[in-house]
């Protein structure tokens, strides 16, 4: 089966695209397909996964456009077509030095 996987920020800088596809075998779940394409990649494991092998809490994992929360990837099995969208969790805003030049 054919399946895409998008990459977004520090994620996509490791991988050098946005979308790559992979040809998986049936019945292969989220987090195994992650593994494998991680295992392509220099430093994609690392950003998305834990050294216990679980996805960071940090990393919001989609599958055709509706996220995980909270669901274990290892037990959903991915289809024929189906797209994976992986993105790390988005931190910072303005700096006081910033904020000094601000008007309210």
């Amino acid at each position: 089966m054919r399946v895409e996987f998008e990459f977004y920020a520090t994620l996509r800088d490791a991988v050098g695209e946005k979308t790559v596809a992979r040809e998986l075998e049936a019945e292969t779940s989220i987090e195994t397909a992650l593994h494998a394409v991680a295992d392509d990649y220099d430093g994609l494991e690392s950003l998305i996964f834990r050294a216990n092998g679980a996805v960071r809490p940090n990393v919001t994992v989609s599958l055709n456009g509706q996220p995980m929360n909270g669901t274990d990837p290892a037990d959903i099995e991915l289809s024929d077509g189906d797209t994976v969208v992986c993105s790390p969790g988005v931190a910072g805003g303005a700096n006081a030095a910033a904020l000094a030049g601000c008007q309210p």
